[in-house]
C-alpha cells in the first residue's frame, strides 16, 4: 500500500492567508462585534502575560483576533454609511451633487431610458449638506445634454430604500447609494469641461461597441459584446432567450465575463508575437499594454478584474525578476477586493472566481512538486 505521506502534499499558504481567513470570518460574523472586541482584548492581555520565546502563537492569536474585528468592523461600517444616508434623507426632498462617470442606454418596463452614474460630491437636504464617495443612478428619459465628466446638480430627488434585502447588499457591493427612477428629473449642468479623460474613454468603449454592431450579426454581436466587451446592458433583451438555453445545459456561466476571456485575448497576442522577432522584455512589455488598454475600455466584472489584477502582479514580477507564486498573490488580491468592499465575499462569481482559481493553483502547485521530484 502506497504511503499517504508520499503522495499528499500541505499547500504552500502565503503569509496573508491566515489573516486573510480572519478577516472574512470577521465579515460574516459582524453581528458579534461585541464578542469578538472582548476575545480580542483578553487574547491581547494574555499575550503579554505570557510573551515569551515559548508561547509564540500567542502573537498569532493576537494577529488573528485583529483581523476578525478588523473585517467585522468594516462590514458593519459598510451597512451603517447605507443607512445613514436614508436617515439623513428620511425621504425628504434632497439636492445632490457629483460628477457623471458613465451614461448608458438600456430597456426599462419595455421603454429606452438613459442610465447616468453620477459619483456623489455633496448631498443636501433643507438644513444640513453632507460629503460622500458613493455613487448613485438615475433612470431618465433618453437624454443627450448629460455628458460623462460633466458636474451636475439634481434638485427635489426622493430616494426610497429597496424592500428587498438582497438588492440593498448588490447596492452596498457596488458602492451605489440609490437608485432613482425618474423621467425629467430638474437638474443644472455647473461645468462642462472641453475635455475630460472620463469621456474620452467612454466615447472610446461606445465607438468600439457601435463599431462591432455594424459589422457582425445580431448573434455575433451578441455574445461578442457579452464575453469580450463585457457590455450585457444593450443585448439585454436578445440574451434573455439565449440565457434559459444556457440553463437547460447547465453552461449559463460561459456567458459571464471571467479570467478566461483575458487569458483567450493573451494567448491571441502570444501566438502572433511567437512569429515577430523581438526581446522578451519588449513582447512583455506590449503584451501588458496591450492587456490595460483591453481592460480600460471594456466593461469589468469581479472575476475579470481578478485576473487583469494577477496577471499584472505577475509581469511585474517578470520586469522586476522575482518568483511569482500564484497561491500568495491570489491571497493578496482577495485581501485587496474584501477591504474595499466586504460584501464581496457574499456573492457568487466572487467566491467562484477566487475558489476555483485557488484550487487549479493548488493543483497546480502539487503537480510541479510531483514533476521535481
Amino acid at each position: 500500500m502506497l504511503s499517504f505521506n508520499k503522495y499528499f502534499h500541505i499547500i504552500t499558504l502565503s503569509p496573508l492567508f491566515l489573516p486573510t481567513c480572519c478577516f472574512i470570518i470577521g465579515i460574516v460574523w459582524y453581528t458579534a462585534l461585541t464578542s469578538f472586541l472582548i476575545i480580542f482584548l483578553l487574547l491581547l492581555l494574555s499575550s503579554f502575560i505570557i510573551s515569551n520565546k515559548k508561547y509564540l502563537p500567542s502573537a498569532q492569536l493576537v494577529l488573528c483576533s485583529f483581523f476578525i474585528c478588523a473585517g467585522a468592523w468594516l462590514h458593519q461600517k459598510e451597512l451603517k454609511n447605507y443607512n445613514d444616508f436614508y436617515i439623513f434623507t428620511q425621504n425628504k426632498p434632497i439636492t445632490i451633487s457629483g460628477t457623471i462617470i458613465d451614461r448608458s442606454e438600456t430597456i426599462s418596463n419595455y421603454k429606452k431610458v438613459t442610465v447616468i452614474t453620477l459619483a456623489i460630491d455633496t448631498i443636501a437636504t433643507e438644513d444640513n449638506t453632507i460629503k460622500s464617495n458613493k455613487l448613485i443612478l438615475f433612470y431618465i428619459k433618453s437624454n443627450n445634454n448629460l455628458i460623462v465628466g460633466d458636474t451636475v446638480t439634481f434638485f427635489d430627488i426622493s430616494c426610497k430604500r429597496p424592500a428587498n434585502e438582497s438588492f440593498q447588499k448588490y447596492q452596498i457591493k457596488e458602492q451605489v447609494i440609490a437608485t432613482i427612477f425618474q423621467d425629467t428629473p430638474k437638474y443644472i449642468v455647473s461645468n462642462h469641461p472641453e475635455w475630460s479623460w472620463r469621456y474620452w474613454i467612454w466615447s472610446q468603449k461606445k465607438r468600439i461597441l457601435e463599431g462591432v454592431q455594424s459589422k457582425l450579426s445580431s448573434n455575433g454581436f451578441l455574445f461578442f459584446s457579452s464575453l469580450f466587451l463585457g457590455n450585457r446592458a444593450c443585448i439585454k433583451e436578445s440574451l434573455e432567450e439565449t440565457n434559459e438555453q444556457f440553463k437547460i445545459w447547465g453552461i449559463s456561466h460561459f456567458l459571464a465575463r471571467s479570467g478566461l476571456h483575458l487569458a483567450l485575448f493573451v494567448y491571441i497576442w502570444q501566438t502572433i508575437f511567437c512569429i515577430i522577432p523581438l526581446p522578451i522584455v519588449i513582447k512583455q512589455i506590449i503584451m501588458s499594454l496591450l492587456s490595460c488598454v483591453y481592460f480600460v475600455l471594456t466593461w469589468t466584472s469581479a472575476p475579470f478584474t481578478r485576473s487583469f489584477a494577477l496577471f499584472m502582479l505577475n509581469k511585474f514580477c517578470f520586469f522586476i525578476r522575482i518568483p511569482f507564486n500564484l497561491l500568495h498573490y491570489l491571497t493578496l488580491v482577495c485581501f485587496g477586493f474584501l477591504l474595499y468592499c466586504p460584501l464581496y465575499i457574499f456573492f457568487l462569481d466572487f467566491q467562484l472566481s477566487f475558489v476555483l482559481t485557488f484550487a487549479l493553483a493548488w493543483f497546480n502547485q502539487v503537480s510541479t512538486e510531483h514533476a521535481s521530484k
